[in-house]
């Protein structure tokens, strides 16, 4: 692997840097590297995967303590509000102040209970700028808070059993994506070969077309053969000049794809080479259906899916009746004019508060929001199970497509070989006069067919190869799973 990285790397490089007129010849293993490499499709997949990788990070980083500095400094007061005096009566009495505070503190999320713990530490200190000026300081060396819901869903305890199906499902869908690489690298190389073999057989057929036109003509000055067939060849060869022009502008056309899906520059020809047959491997459909229920990203994006269904269920049950929340907190305080008494005779410090949510009437929504979360979890249940069963066929449709493309094979190569022999026997025999014209152009039209039968078949065995290595991502040739790193 670390070799043929290497060599599309090299590759890679010669054609950047050299690239000015250079025509580079290239396998279609050559190509599948490359693609992998610089594509705009890897390049996305790649991406993909790092969000999905730091999302899982996110979840990870909440599961461990975080550490917090905040403060003002400094906070500036001049403002006249209203005061209660012991008579009942009120005044407006003036601050002119300037205050700051600074607060540490260590939060801890819970995940088995879905609370928190907060470790903290404060200090604050207000300069009186009015009046008899002064300057006090208050301070809370430490203290103990937690905040725990009796009656609410535990995100964390939800979020434990999720993210780690999504990131195994991130990591797998990576792989498929590689492979959705390679696949459309087999597309953009057969396409563009396809239309080199058009070139190639209609050039023959022009040359082909020019030297009977001569050799008819010499007949017909004899005499031997007949005007309309004299026609017929000369508009042979014009139907063979048209369709050349024709095959070298859509050979353009696919030349431009492939180069601008690898990401080279338009001065860059690139040569194909004719690729053998794909790996001839013996697979079995119970065999690629458990190993692809195994590997696939579908297997975590189900489990995902009936996991997101359940919480929707258990939030829509927790937020329907009572609820209740505790804060509780437990510490040490202590206040004086300057900083460092403000540390000494400290004082205990506790506080603890119930909040509590009792829905007297609410015509029933409660209930609504759980039957929706209830019928949308059914949903999800049969929409997987459908899913399911489209994927399981859809692995057996590539399986056969597979098996019979061996034979397939076969028969198109065989078709080629004998197309092109009967062909060259055809005009063989055109020239000594003892076929027609319509059996001749019959001949190449069959030849002509036979080749493209041949590269197209060819493309569709390298890609039903590919896509059976995308829905299993496992390698039939090496017998292991298929991983990017």
């Amino acid at each position: 692997m670390k070799q043929r990285v290497f060599v599309c790397v090299c590759l890679l490089y010669v054609m950047a840097g050299f690239g000015q007129g250079l025509k580079k010849t290239v396998t279609l293993e050559e190509v599948i590297c490359l693609a992998r490499e610089q594509s705009l499709d890897a390049l996305v997949a790649r991406d993909k995967w790092r969000a999905s990788y730091w999302q899982f990070r996110n979840f990870r980083a909440d599961l461990l303590p975080n550490v917090v500095l905040e403060g003002m400094l400094p906070s500036f007061d001049r403002s006249l509000s209203s005061y209660q005096k012991e008579d009942g009566t009120y005044t407006f009495v003036s601050s002119n102040s300037i205050g700051g505070n600074l607060f540490l503190a260590v939060r801890q999320n819970i995940p088995w209970t879905g609370g928190k713990i907060v470790l903290q530490s404060r200090l604050e200190r207000i300069d009186q700028l009015d009046g008899e000026q002064s300057t006090s300081y208050m301070s809370v060396p430490f203290s103990i808070l937690l905040e725990q819901p009796l009656m609410a869903v535990n995100r964390l305890k939800w979020n434990r059993k999720i993210e780690p199906e999504r990131y195994r499902q991130a990591k797998q869908q990576f792989a498929v994506d590689m492979e959705d690489v390679a696949i459309q690298a087999v597309m953009y190389y057969f396409g563009l070969l396809l239309e080199e073999v058009n070139v190639e057989l209609d050039s023959q057929n022009l040359v082909n077309a020019i030297s009977l036109v001569e050799i008819a003509e010499r007949k017909r000055n004899m005499g031997i053969l007949s005007e309309n067939d004299l026609l017929q060849l000369r508009l042979n060869k014009l139907n063979a000049s048209s369709s050349l022009i024709q095959s070298k502008q859509a050979r353009e056309q696919q030349m431009f794809a492939l180069r601008n899906y690898l990401g080279f520059n338009e001065e860059l020809e690139l040569e194909l080479v004719v690729p053998s047959e794909c790996p001839r491997v013996v697979v079995d459909f119970v065999q690629v259906l458990e190993v692809a229920n195994r590997n696939n990203p579908f297997r975590y994006e189900v489990v995902c899916s009936l996991l997101e269904a359940a919480r929707q269920v258990a939030e829509a049950k927790a937020n329907r009746g009572f609820r209740v929340d505790v804060n509780a907190s437990i510490g040490f305080t202590g206040s004086d004019r300057t900083l460092l008494r403000t540390y000494r005779d400290l004082r205990n410090r506790e506080s603890v508060s119930v909040w509590i949510s009792i829905p007297i009437l609410n015509w029933g929504k409660g209930r609504g929001y759980l039957e929706v979360a209830r019928s949308q979890e059914e949903v999800v249940k049969m929409q997987v199970k459908k899913s399911e069963q489209d994927f399981e066929q859809g692995v057996l449709t590539v399986v056969r497509q597979f098996q019979e493309q061996v034979r397939l094979n076969e028969i198109v190569r065989l078709a080629d070989t004998i197309s092109r022999r009967r062909y060259k026997t055809a005009y063989e025999m055109f020239v000594l006069g003892k076929i027609s014209v319509l059996d001749l152009n019959a001949a190449q039209t069959e030849r002509d067919d036979a080749k493209r039968a041949y590269i197209n078949q060819l493309y569709l065995s390298w890609k039903y190869y590919y896509t059976l290595r995308k829905l299993a991502l496992f390698d039939f040739v090496t017998g292991k799973n298929i991983e990017y790193k």
